[in-house]
């Protein structure tokens, strides 16, 4: 699961070298959405998608797909790989802040320390260095995306009572790709890629698309983050090392403190948090 995730940053970068944000996200999700229905149609089995279940599949699609994916893009026109990863962590957070608002969640007093920590994280990280390889303005729709995806995964974790894993992921790629196509450019030139852009494609579209995603919902369906979710914190370590390698993005000082202290307050609350509710079950996903 790891393994998928965990380029999915890098690849982002390097296609956005050939293709707009806007364009990119409806390529990523649509492209996805062939795959894994090829995959659904060899298996020929039933989708089990009910009239019941449309209205809160539209919801996760344009949450966790569309909205997600487009501001995961513009952000990462300018945000590097590693780092975009290390914010992207933040999540769990505001999944907290949701619960204490909406449901009077709680956690203990090294939970709310950790928020603190985290907090602090993704300051010292946006007020950081702005040069090539550190954080700007941009950084700020990656926060939205961290915010879209704390509340993406409450909306979709009831859908798995009815609906197989790897389904949800189909029609969130289809609702998501189909709904973010009207803001697509289409000024991309496919002849002027390079072997290296199409290769980027692939591992977006088939490896941290289609197959990262379906492992983490079947994941999310059988696990909770107190059995495996420590995995999770491996993610930006991986992602910085591949931006660093095959990027030459070479994190500042900013953003590996910052993203530091995030990761720490992000442990300590998940730590401090016990999972008695969906509001609690603070999970990640690509």
């Amino acid at each position: 699961m790891v393994l998928t995730s965990a380029p999915t940053y890098v690849a982002t970068r390097e296609s956005l070298k050939v293709v707009s944000p806007q364009d990119l996200t409806p390529v990523r999700f649509l492209g996805a959405a062939v795959v894994l229905g090829i995959f659904l149609l060899f298996r020929r089995k039933r989708l089990a998608l009910t009239r019941r279940d449309v209205p809160r599949m539209l919801l996760a699609g344009l949450l966790g797909y569309a909205g997600y994916g487009l501001l995961l893009n513009l952000g990462q026109a300018t945000v590097p790989a590693g780092t975009t990863s290390l914010l992207l962590n933040i999540s769990p957070v505001f999944a907290f802040m949701l619960g204490y608002l909406i449901l009077n969640e709680r956690t203990t007093r090294l939970g709310y320390v950790g928020i603190l920590v985290a907090v602090v994280g993704v300051v010292i990280i946006t007020l950081g260095d702005s040069s090539a390889v550190g954080f700007n303005g941009d950084a700020m729709y990656i926060v939205a995306a961290a915010l879209v995806l704390s509340v993406f995964l409450i909306v979709q974790q009831p859908l798995f009572q009815r609906i197989p894993p790897v389904e949800v992921v189909f029609w969130g790629c289809v609702i998501g790709g189909l709904v973010t196509l009207p803001t697509a450019t289409f000024n991309a030139d496919p002849t002027r890629f390079s072997p290296t852009s199409w290769a980027a494609l692939f591992v977006l579209v088939v490896v941290s698309t289609a197959v990262a995603y379906a492992f983490w919902n079947i994941s999310l369906a059988r696990t909770s983050v107190a059995e495996g979710g420590a995995l999770l914190y491996v993610v930006p370590v991986i992602s910085l090392l591949l931006g660093w390698g095959l990027l030459a993005e070479v994190p500042t000082g900013a953003s590996l403190i910052g993203g530091a202290a995030a990761l720490a307050g992000v442990i300590l609350l998940s730590r401090s948090t016990p999972p008695a509710s969906e509001m609690k079950e603070l999970r990640l996903v690509p």
